[in-house]
């Protein structure tokens, strides 16, 4: 059976700030769940589509916060588009990655009609890391500006990719493995600048990827990873040299101790990125 909520407030059209049995505050925003309510109706969130409920108090006091200062008209678009994201993926936004999404997203809107310019210098690298994540932020992008009249840069295009991808893995976009520590600290010891929409970069660029999210902890030591990491010290020490401070950066931010299999492979990676002078 449904929970039943009294309504509090209407903070207009869109959202409901309501009371459960249990007496907890919560805030609920879905397209017209406002409309003709007054305080002390029931309310009943499974009577209307696509509606999601607030209940952290942080959350719905900066959200509240937002409501007062921003139009119904531009948050009920963000609120469309956030059901589209949750349609997409599968899984539905938790409070406080939607509170983010909302947040970043009307901010971007009067950055942009303030002429503000917004960079992104991870956006090549965000695109070749969440590729299918990218693809679904372009449109998200593009039904934002197209339904506000704002046309937002491509740089948001990489902001909200790591605000979807942090839904898809339960991870703040603050948690995630920063990459491009890793690629700048590259080019620093390797003393090439890389040209990040190259092939072998986006290779290298996807390996870190996967070290990062599924890496291979210590295992039993096997005898071909000595060989190679040996070949690898007498003819090519930078790369490898290289490769296993990557990997010792990667084990502190991580907290584990990864397989030494870890360093030969990145090092044979980045082998042919330095070979073809990306």
């Amino acid at each position: 059976m449904a929970e039943s909520f009294t309504v509090e407030k209407v903070l207009n059209n869109n959202v409901v700030i309501c009371q459960s049995e249990a007496n907890q505050e919560v805030i609920f925003i879905g397209k017209g769940i406002g409309f003709g309510k007054k305080p002390q109706d029931a309310f009943t969130s499974t009577n209307y589509d696509k509606v999601y409920a607030l209940i952290n108090e942080a959350e719905q006091q900066q959200y509240q916060r937002l409501v007062t200062n921003e139009s119904e008209e531009v948050l009920l678009i963000i609120h469309e588009v956030i059901s589209f994201i949750h349609e997409e993926i599968g899984i539905p936004l938790r409070e406080k990655t939607m509170f983010a999404l909302t947040q970043h997203l009307v901010l971007a809107l009067e950055r942009t009609q303030d002429g503000a310019e917004i960079q992104n210098p991870f956006l090549t690298e965000t695109k070749w890391l969440y590729y299918d994540t990218y693809l679904l932020a372009e449109e998200v992008v593009r039904q934002v500006s197209l339904k506000t009249g704002v046309t937002l840069p491509e740089a948001e295009v990489g902001f909200v990719t790591l605000h979807i991808q942090s839904a898809r893995l339960e991870q703040e976009p603050e948690q995630q493995v920063d990459l491009s520590r890793f690629l700048n600290y590259i080019e620093e010891k390797s003393g090439q600048k890389l040209c990040r929409d190259s092939v072998s970069v986006r290779r290298l660029t996807q390996h870190l990827h996967l070290l990062a999210e599924f890496p291979f902890e210590q295992a039993v030591i096997d005898t071909n990873v000595d060989s190679l990491s040996f070949w690898l010290k007498e003819n090519h020490p930078l790369c490898y040299t290289i490769s296993r401070n990557v990997v010792r950066m990667m084990e502190k931010s991580k907290g584990i101790t990864l397989a030494q299999g870890e360093t030969v492979q990145l090092a044979l990676t980045l082998i042919s990125v330095v070979k073809s002078k990306a």
